[in-house]
């Protein structure tokens, strides 16, 4: 007969499997990945406050900016739609924030119409086709960017990643993480 201390036992196992075999890879590519020189940034979208990027997305800007600016790669694409609750397209935003950090708008490739994660990289990547741009550096949280390095891969996308840094909040990057585990569990599931 099987015992509600045994359930716990499997549950807590089973638990604790799924969380190495699934979060410590999430964590792990986002402390080490390492960009490699290419032809292009691409700032993956998040929030928007009104019309100025979130928290999450201004570490990513900033991260796209430190890149942009020692030379890693001479264009940057910024990637996100306008979601039904906010003002202007993220990828507006974020090059409004890019051009006020003194990044020409010359060098800042727009891709508006996406929703999600695929959509970002699905469409930056026609942008590059189209620009004849073929190596990226994707720039997301370090908690996004072994997810976005599956799937920019699953497209023929020649990618690295630049992990930006998670918001100063224990709350939130748990939170992130715990997504990220979720989103990666679907990707096996949904194939």
């Amino acid at each position: 007969m099987i015992t509600s201390k045994k359930i716990r036992r499997y549950i807590l196992a089973l638990t604790l499997l799924v969380f190495i075999v699934v979060e410590i890879p999430i964590i792990a590519v986002g402390q080490f990945s390492a960009p490699e020189p290419g032809d292009v940034i691409i700032v993956l979208g998040a929030k928007l406050i009104g019309t100025e990027p979130s928290t999450m997305l201004r570490l990513r800007l900033d991260e796209a900016i430190r890149l942009y600016r020692a030379g890693y790669a001479p264009f940057i694409i910024v990637s996100g739609a306008r979601g039904s609750d906010e003002e202007v397209s993220e990828a507006a935003a974020m090059r409004d924030y890019l051009i006020l950090q003194g990044i020409s708008a010359d060098h800042i490739l727009l891709e508006d119409a996406s929703f999600n994660t695929y959509q970002n990289l699905v469409n930056s990547y026609a942008i590059m086709k189209q620009a004849g741009l073929t190596k990226a550096i994707i720039v997301s949280n370090s908690s996004h960017i072994r997810r976005s390095l599956v799937l920019a891969h699953s497209i023929g996308m020649n990618a690295s990643g630049a992990p930006a840094p998670m918001a100063n909040n224990a709350y939130l990057t748990a939170k992130q993480y715990l997504r990220e585990g979720a989103a990666m569990l679907s990707l096996v599931f949904l194939k």
